[in-house]
This record gives C-alpha cells, sequence and structure tokens, in this order.
C-alpha cells in the first residue's frame, strides 16, 4: 500500500477505502456499522434483575449486559460466532508463536 494513502479516522492505519466520506479503514468501518447496530437494537431487560441492559460491541458482536448484575446475554448464533472467532485467534497466535521461533 502507498504511503501516501490517507489515515484512517479512528486507528490512524493507512487506508484507501472510506466511510461516509472520511477515510476508514475495513476493520474500523465494521466497528462503526456495529455501534449503529447496537444503536437500533431494541433494549432488553435482564432476565435476571430486570435492569434494562446495555448494547455492547465484542468480537464483532454486539451484545447485551446487564450493569448491575453484569450478566452478559447473546442472540442465537451469537454464542458459535464468538467461539469461532476465539477459536482462530487462538491458531493464529500460535503459528505467529511458532513462526517467530524458527
Amino acid at each position: 500500500m502507498s504511503l501516501l494513502a490517507e489515515k484512517c479516522i479512528r486507528c490512524g492505519h493507512r487506508t484507501r477505502e472510506s466511510y461516509d466520506g472520511k477515510p476508514t479503514c475495513d476493520p474500523c468501518r465494521r466497528a462503526f456499522e456495529l455501534k449503529l447496530a447496537a444503536a437500533e437494537e431494541q433494549r432488553r431487560a435482564c432476565p435476571v434483575d430486570g435492569t434494562v441492559m446495555t448494547k455492547t460491541v465484542a468480537h464483532s458482536l454486539v451484545i447485551d449486559r446487564c450493569p448491575t448484575c453484569q450478566g452478559v446475554w447473546l442472540d442465537a448464533g451469537e454464542l458459535e460466532h464468538l467461539t469461532s472467532d476465539v477459536a482462530s485467534d487462538a491458531m493464529m497466535a500460535i503459528a505467529r508463536g511458532f513462526l517467530s521461533t524458527t
């Protein structure tokens, strides 16, 4: 990638991509879109204590978290997505560690 590419407005990495007319790398664009989706989702009451839960973005997922009991609630399919991402990240870390020792 050219050193003349603009810097992402969120993370500062060089990018040729844009979002809403501003230089934004692909991972940051996805993060923006997830936060927008979270803002539009209906807020739910915690099944444990009834407190209205907040939306949090974690591992490219919008999850519900209770500010009182700290419980985390996942929608259908999100646990599978999360475990798949964690397994993938672990394999990449193992590969990087293996490659750095050779």
